[in-house]
C-alpha cells in the first residue's frame, strides 16, 4: 500500500486538524491582540504596585492561558505534519474497530469539550452543587483562580507530553489502527502508549477548566475510549510484529512499569 493512498484515506483527519489549527491560531492571535490590560500592567510598575497581589494573579493566569493554547496549537500542527509525512502501513486497518472507532476517540472529546465552552451550551449544563462551591470559597476567596490555574497547568503538561510522544513517532503516527514501525525511543522506552497518556492528562485539564460535572463525565468517557483504542492497537501489533510481545513485557500500558 503506498503512502499516497494512506494520505487519501485519512483526508478527513487532515481537514479536521487543519480546521483546528486555523481556529486556534485565530483565537490565540485575537486573544494576544486584545490583552491590552496585560501589556499595560507589564509596562507600568506603579499600576502593578497599586494592584498588589492581584496583579501577579492576573498576569500568571493570562500567561498560563496563552502558553496553554500555544502548546495545544503546536501539538495540532505536529499531528498535521505527521499525517502528511508518515510511511505507508505494513498492515492496513480493517473493519469498524480499526477504521472508525479510533476516529471517534478523537472527535468525541474534542467536539464535546468545544461545545461545552460555547455560552449557549454552558447555559444548559448543570453547575457543581452550590453548597460545595460555597465551602470551597470559604477556604480561600481565590479558589476560582487556583482551580483555573491548575486546569491550565495540567492541560499544558499533558499537551507538552503528547508533543514529546508524537515527536518520537514521527512518520509512524496515524489515527486509524495500522501497523507501521515499532517505536521504542523517548517515552516509548517505558510506556507503550505515552501519546494517549498525554492526551488523557490534557483532557483532564480541559475538564477542570470547563467547571461543570458534565465535563468530568465526558473525561471518564474519553479515558475509556482511549484505553479500548490502545488495546485494539496492541492486539494488531501482537498479531503482526514478533518483537511486540517483548516490548509489551518491558513497558507499562498507559504509565511507566514500576516492577
Amino acid at each position: 500500500m503506498t503512502t499516497a493512498k494512506d494520505w487519501r484515506v485519512d483526508l478527513a483527519p487532515l481537514l479536521f486538524f487543519a480546521a483546528l489549527i486555523a481556529l486556534k491560531t485565530h483565537y490565540l492571535v485575537g486573544y494576544i491582540a486584545g490583552s491590552g490590560q496585560l501589556w499595560e500592567i507589564i509596562g507600568d510598575a506603579e499600576q502593578r504596585q497599586a494592584m498588589g497581589p492581584s496583579a501577579a494573579y492576573f498576569m500568571t493566569g493570562q500567561f498560563s492561558h496563552i502558553a496553554y493554547y500555544a502548546t495545544a496549537l503546536a501539538f495540532d500542527a505536529l499531528v498535521f505534519y505527521s499525517l502528511l509525512v508518515r510511511r505507508g502501513a505494513k498492515e492496513r486497518p480493517k473493519g469498524f474497530w480499526e477504521n472508525i472507532f479510533p476516529l471517534l476517540t478523537v472527535f468525541v472529546p474534542v467536539t464535546g469539550f468545544t461545545l461545552m465552552f460555547l455560552p449557549q451550551v454552558r447555559a444548559m449544563l448543570p453547575p457543581y452543587p452550590e453548597a460545595l462551591m460555597r465551602s470551597l470559597y470559604e477556604i480561600t476567596p481565590a479558589f476560582a483562580y487556583y482551580i483555573n490555574l491548575s486546569g491550565l497547568l495540567i492541560g499544558l503538561f499533558g499537551a507538552a507530553f503528547s508533543i514529546w510522544a508524537i515527536a518520537h513517532l514521527k512518520a509512524s503516527f496515524g489515527l486509524r489502527t495500522a501497523v507501521r514501525e515499532l517505536v521504542t525511543s523517548g517515552p516509548y522506552r517505558r510506556i507503550r502508549h505515552p501519546l494517549y497518556f498525554g492526551e488523557i492528562i490534557h483532557i483532564l485539564g480541559i475538564a477542570i477548566l470547563a467547571a461543570t460535572p458534565a465535563a468530568l463525565y465526558l473525561f471518564v468517557v474519553a479515558v475509556a475510549l482511549q484505553a479500548v483504542r490502545a488495546k485494539i492497537e496492541e492486539r494488531k501489533f501482537l498479531a503482526t510484529v514478533p518483537e511486540y510481545a517483548e516490548f509489551q513485557r518491558n513497558t507499562g500500558f498507559l504509565w511507566p512499569k514500576l516492577f
